[in-house]
This record gives structure tokens, C-alpha cells and sequence, in this order.
């Protein structure tokens, strides 16, 4: 997998060898930085559920001024490490559980990348859509990545359908502020 535009284009992003984690596939990443790219020039990013960083890495490949990569998983996070280390940009990266986070977390964001495993219950989501909320800064982006075939989530009041659409066995939902 490669950075696809910006100041790291073709950079290689090494991803994790664990059935549990799977990297979004580049159309569906092409397709989510095409819809935002006029959102990203000194943007606050988080990146939950971070995986290899990819997301937060096009990011900042793009203009984002910040970027906060959170992930549970301590291989994701030497992964991650080893994805910026010829990176001098702005980052932090936080082997913290989304849910501990999101429900601490007093910052405010442009741009989040919410990319729980498929395998969460819809209920799970809900959930914590509407904690994500709470760090939405005034015309904040969210968007969501589930498999075409996962339970439909329910958009928290306050948000708004920005944009959805499916690659693959994706479906990408971008709500905003």
C-alpha cells in the first residue's frame, strides 16, 4: 500500500500481519481524499482505530496539520512508528482503547477516521458515534468505514449525510457538523 497524493506520495505504508486488522483498500481511501480535499490544509486529524496509519498518514500527506493516531494494539503502533519514522510532521501515536479516548478526550477535531473492526455490533457503534461527536469542532467531518453488509448505524442528531458510497465491500459514510 502506497500514499496516494501530497508531500509523501509513494510513500509504502507496511501494514500489520494479523487477521484481525485489515487495511482499506486504495480505491476506497482515493475515493474518501478526493471527496475532502480542499478539508485537509492545517486540519486536526484523529485517526481511530488506526491500524497501519493510513489514513492519518494521507493526512498528513495532504496538509493536516495534526494528526492523532489511536490504536489498542501495540503492533499496530510499532507499525505505525515505522510508517512516520521519515516523517518530521506533527503526530502522536496512542496505544489507548477508541472507547477510553473518545470518552476522555477534551481536544476538538476537522477531520476523524472512525474504522472499527467489521465485527462490532451496531449497538457498539451507535455508541460511539455519539461520544465522536463531542470532538467535532464546527464543521467537522466524520467518516465512518463498515462492510457493505454490516447493520446500518443510526447518525447522531447534530450530523448530517455529507456523502456515502461503496467500494468493494465497503461502504464509506461521510457525516458532517
Amino acid at each position: 500500500m502506497r500514499i496516494i497524493a501530497g508531500k509523501f506520495k509513494g510513500l509504502n505504508i507496511k501494514t500489520i500481519n494479523d487477521p484481525s486488522t485489515r487495511p482499506m483498500m486504495s480505491r476506497a481511501r482515493e475515493g474518501i481524499f478526493n471527496s475532502l480535499q480542499n478539508d485537509f490544509n492545517n486540519s486536526l486529524v484523529l485517526d481511530l482505530f488506526a491500524g497501519s496509519g493510513s489514513l492519518g498518514i494521507e493526512a498528513l500527506s495532504r496538509g493536516a496539520s495534526f494528526v492523532t493516531f489511536v490504536d489498542s494494539s501495540v503492533d499496530c503502533k510499532k507499525i505505525i512508528d515505522k510508517n512516520l519514522s521519515d516523517i518530521d510532521q506533527n503526530f502522536t501515536v496512542l496505544v489507548l482503547s477508541v472507547h477510553d479516548y473518545i470518552t476522555q478526550s477534551e481536544k476538538k477535531f476537522d477531520i476523524i477516521f472512525y474504522d472499527p473492526p467489521f465485527s462490532f455490533f451496531v449497538n457498539e457503534i451507535n455508541s460511539d458515534l455519539n461520544t465522536i461527536q463531542n470532538l467535532m469542532g464546527k464543521n467537522s467531518k466524520l467518516i465512518i468505514h463498515r462492510h457493505k453488509s454490516s447493520e446500518q448505524f443510526v447518525y447522531p442528531e447534530g450530523l448530517e449525510l455529507y456523502k456515502e458510497k461503496k467500494y468493494g465491500q465497503s461502504n464509506i459514510t461521510i457525516l458532517k457538523k
